[in-house]
């Protein structure tokens, strides 16, 4: 365990490398250098997330489970395990342990007995990346079995910690440029999953789009779908229908939009999953969002973007013509605009 002033250190380092320009992958590998010194583990992962639905999408980790790593995913969602990360995300503080969540008996949680306790995996340590605007990411750090249990006051670090790093990634989710050539959009996929979230079948639009998603050689390697089919697909499987969707930034320039929705029918048990590009109003939401829009703002920004003019805005909302001019000029500063032209075309711009 490091000494106060050991923690003290990490703090000021993390909160210095989310400040700073450092990209993605390097924010996330050095805070993972900084953590280790300060808390000690032995494996570890972190998972972006869809702000709006708590669903994980792409990611980083070095961990020895991923071949398992559906069916982690599976138990986590399926609203039968304790310390998840989307329980983790609503917490009022940001952090958490699998055994204090557990009461010390680890195999409360269906994804440890199944899944990280097989593989050596003793307790979890886990800060969810969040501000004020939404949860962005979860760390998850990994001591093994024969290892003690992370302390309070590890647990206490990730917690301080959680609030900078959520702003790091989400002032990271930048507006990208479409790729060239990219002006048509593809048409959506379908997967048909079964009960145990196998794949049963596939539409060659689907294979496309997952082929396109960040990390998906990897998972190819481990012989699984995306990471993201498997969370959206159980809580739609359970119910949970108005949280089956997340969305997904893809490297050329596209967002991409997963959602999921039980069959009926003779499928009745089976699981369909539809992969296409992202609606103007899904991406502009999301991109609202990180650049610091506050909720009355977003809303100003999606009627704008639905074509209403400044009576129909201001009948919408109940607000002066006054205020929302007010609430133009933050708009256009936080986006870097200087019309209403220029903030659709800016909007537009991330969804194809």
């Amino acid at each position: 365990m490091a000494t106060y002033r050991g923690r003290e250190r990490c703090r000021e380092r993390i909160h210095a490398l989310a400040g700073s320009a450092a990209d993605d992958e390097s924010l996330q590998r050095e805070a993972v250098v900084e953590l280790r010194r300060a808390i000690g583990f032995d494996r570890w992962c972190w998972s972006l997330a869809d702000p709006d639905t708590l669903v994980p999408g792409n990611g980083m980790a070095d961990h020895d489970y991923g071949p398992s790593l559906p069916r982690a995913l599976e138990l986590e969602y399926s609203g039968h395990d304790v310390g998840t990360k989307a329980a983790i995300a609503r917490r009022r503080t940001s952090s958490g342990s699998l055994r204090t969540d557990t009461g010390g008996d680890l195999a409360r949680s269906p994804r440890w007995e199944e899944v990280l306790g097989p593989v050596g995996i003793g307790d979890v340590a886990a800060v969810a990346c969040r501000d004020s605007f939404g949860c962005w990411g979860w760390v998850e750090l990994y001591r093994d079995r024969s290892d003690h249990a992370f302390a309070d006051v590890d647990v206490e670090l990730l917690g301080l910690l959680g609030p900078a790093l959520g702003t790091a990634l989400r002032r990271r989710v930048t507006v990208r440029p479409a790729a060239e050539g990219s002006a048509t959009v593809p048409p959506p996929g379908v997967l048909v999953l079964d009960a145990d979230l196998g794949l049963v079948s596939q539409t060659a639009a689907a294979r496309a789009w997952t082929a396109a998603m960040p990390g998906a050689a990897m998972f190819a390697h481990w012989g699984m779908l995306h990471a993201v089919v498997y969370p959206v697909a159980t809580l739609a499987r359970g119910g949970d229908v108005d949280r089956a969707h997340a969305m997904l930034p893809a490297g050329d320039g596209t967002w991409i939009r997963i959602e999921a929705a039980p069959l009926e029918g003779d499928g009745a048990s089976q699981v369909a999953v539809t992969v296409r590009a992202g609606s103007p109003g899904e991406t502009s939401d999301l991109v609202c969002r990180a650049r610091g829009l506050t909720r009355r703002e977003r809303e100003v920004a999606a009627l704008l973007l639905a074509g209403l003019g400044t009576e129909d805005v201001t009948r919408r909302l109940h607000i002066s013509r006054y205020t929302l001019q007010d609430h133009l000029k933050s708009i256009f500063a936080k986006l870097g605009v200087h019309s209403r032209t220029e903030l659709v075309a800016a909007l537009t711009a991330t969804s194809h």
